[in-house]
């Protein structure tokens, strides 16, 4: 009877995560002020964190993922998100913006408050349950990138690793410097998608990891 009721809870969350809804809730900065964001059957909805690197293309994919242009702000200025940013999707699942990190022109002030905000979002929201982390497929990780991960890993919190701007490259550069960046990080058993918001790449398998991953959560 158990293994029954959790495939159709399983069942029930992959029908409902078709992305056609989605809807800015609202920006924050303390926990206090952190939306308490259900489903409309009462039941709290998983969060995902969107995390990466200043200027990776977060706001742009969010809106390609969400297929609603402009819900997300979008800013040639790197490091121009400075709160956490709520959205809601399908009533189902929230998508919760992180500041990008690793923009040294942002004001020292400013960016000493992210860090603590970041931190305590990560550590303490309990309706977390999967984190995004956008890596340009240009790079290669540095150390901020790898506590990422390795924060994720200790805290036992399931991470897909998304590779943006494939578009940028040619096919033999986007498998070279997936190898490259794979290696890097370390990493066994990482999951990663190539994205490109301009050729439409990525979006149906990000999808469906992301149900994979929120269905493995609901099993265990």
């Amino acid at each position: 009877m158990l293994s029954i009721c959790i495939v159709t809870l399983i069942l029930a969350l992959m029908i409902k995560l078709l992305f056609k809804t989605a809807r800015f809730v609202k920006s924050a900065i303390h926990s206090k002020d952190f939306p308490d964001l259900r489903t409309l059957s009462g039941e709290q909805m998983p969060e995902i964190a969107v995390a990466g690197r200043s200027n990776v293309g977060k706001s742009s994919l969010l809106n390609h993922l969400f297929q609603k242009k402009g819900l997300v702000k979008t800013s040639s200025i790197p490091g121009k998100t400075q709160l956490l940013n709520f959205f809601s999707v399908d009533d189902s699942v929230a998508f919760v913006d992180l500041p990008g990190y690793g923009y040294a022109k942002v004001p020292l002030e400013v960016r000493k408050k992210w860090g603590p905000m970041v931190q305590n979002y990560l550590k303490k929201r309990e309706a977390l349950k999967l984190i995004l982390l956008l890596f340009d497929i240009r790079r290669i990780p540095n150390e901020e990138d790898h506590l990422l991960l390795e924060w994720a890993a200790h805290n036992d919190l399931s991470l897909i690793l998304v590779l943006t701007k494939v578009d940028k490259v040619s096919r033999n550069e986007q498998i070279n410097n997936t190898k490259k960046i794979l290696q890097a990080f370390n990493c066994q058993n990482l999951y990663y998608v190539p994205y490109s918001t301009v050729k439409n790449i990525g979006r149906k398998e990000l999808i469906d990891l992301i149900m994979q991953a929120l269905a493995d959560g609901t099993a265990s």
